[in-house]
């Protein structure tokens, strides 16, 4: 029980409005259905294709390479294939490496992709907030259930532009 005199000294009253309003916004519905959202994803996909086909090169040359020593192997003296065996083996360990190298970057691309949808969301999802009185948004997946008219997700689609 809250004294009446403490509300009297503001102790008690909270900024938190009477009734507050919650929206839901699905940010990967705008990532992949607005302009903006396709523009990332666009770049997103570029940069890991030139990077797919930069370890697909690797690996055929690898490849290749150890199909040419295993045609040449009973031609080899023991010491020479074994030699270039495990230079083969070296560069398999680096391809390995390259290969996690490349999917670091790609999880840090996305990552980057995500936060620059976020940087064009949020001023247009805090001005469609204020219009519609709502006091909370939330991303759709953090949201067990929504109500669909709480979905201001075709509103923020149509200022993604």
């Amino acid at each position: 029980m809250v004294s009446p005199l403490l509300g009297s000294i503001g102790i008690g009253n909270s900024a938190v409005p009477p009734n507050p309003k919650i929206g839901i916004v699905d940010l990967e519905d705008a990532l992949k259905s607005t302009p903006a959202g396709k523009r990332l994803t666009e770049g997103y996909e570029k940069g890991r294709k030139a990077k797919q086909t930069l370890l697909d090169k690797q690996q055929e040359e690898l490849k290749k390479a150890n199909d040419d020593l295993e045609k040449q192997k009973s031609l080899l003296k023991p010491e020479n294939y074994t030699a270039k065996h495990q230079e083969l083996e070296r560069k398999f360990v680096e391809l390995n490496q390259t290969y996690l190298k490349l999917e670091r970057e790609l999880a840090e691309d996305n990552a980057k992709m995500i936060k620059d949808l976020f940087q064009q969301a949020i001023p247009k999802i805090a001005v469609i907030a204020k219009a519609e009185g709502v006091t909370v948004v939330l991303d759709k997946n953090a949201a067990l259930w929504a109500d669909p008219a709480v979905d201001l997700t075709p509103k923020l689609n149509a200022e993604m532009k």
